[in-house]
């Protein structure tokens, strides 16, 4: 397990929160560290022509953050498959409770072809698989209803662009929190990536009818599913 503490400043807090971006901006700022504390950072996986890209996110929302909050982030691989590996996340308070808990699915690209590749033993020296709570491995499929409304087009603005060349996973929620009504409440969400999205590129969005929340997707101009989320209120034991 790898884990950094932090303050909350009012940058990262809206409306006298954080939001969910930039609850995933921690998340993944915890893996990067990790990687870099391994030796198996951002550079080494670019002098190899790969990267580690998301596939999938389940983030379940415990408490809210707020400015001046002391917080630690957590992360841990749990487990690793032929050429996918699974990895949970958390932030605690500063009375070591949950507020925060997310299993995610990674797999690894090839830079200049753009397609998944295997990863190899190398790629994965020195992260110990641990389950760091009850979650279970988020799944990559998702289907969302056709009852569906179209909004207006959006654009992958420059800087939604990751080091990876392409828009990145928390800017995707980002976008979507401009299509969120105020009076929707939620604390569970699961968003499933697709196929990568380039600077400049059309998104077309859509609100879905789910009768457990709300969908949203995000598609490219050729009707490509980009990424689709899911957003619910789900009850905590």
């Amino acid at each position: 397990m790898y884990t950094y503490e932090t303050v909350v400043g009012y940058s990262k807090t809206k409306g006298g929160q954080v939001p969910i971006y930039d609850i995933m901006n921690y998340l993944q700022d915890c893996s990067t560290f990790q990687s870099e504390h391994l030796g198996r950072g951002i550079e080494y996986a670019k002098n190899k022509g790969k990267a580690w890209v998301l596939i999938a996110y389940e983030i379940q929302l415990l408490k809210p953050l707020k400015m001046g909050d002391r917080i630690t982030v957590g992360t841990a691989p749990t487990g690793f498959q032929t050429v996918l590996g699974d990895r949970q996340f958390f932030i605690k308070d500063e009375a070591g409770e949950f507020a925060v808990q997310a299993s995610t699915l990674w797999g690894m690209m090839d830079l200049k072809e753009r397609i998944p590749i295997r990863f190899t033993e190398e790629d994965v020296e020195g992260f110990v698989p641990e389950k760091l709570f009850d979650m279970k491995p988020v799944n990559r499929r998702m289907k969302l209803s056709e009852k569906k409304e179209k909004k207006d087009p959006m654009f992958v603005l420059k800087t939604y662009i990751d080091s990876n060349g392409h828009m990145n996973n928390a800017d995707y929620l980002r976008a979507a929190t401009e299509l969120i009504p105020e009076d929707f409440t939620w604390n569970h969400l699961k968003i499933v990536y697709k196929k990568e999205a380039r600077e400049g590129e059309k998104m077309i969005p859509y609100i879905h009818q789910e009768e457990d929340g709300m969908g949203i997707s995000f598609q490219n101009e050729a009707g490509e599913d980009l990424a689709l989320i899911h957003l619910s209120e789900k009850n905590q034991d």
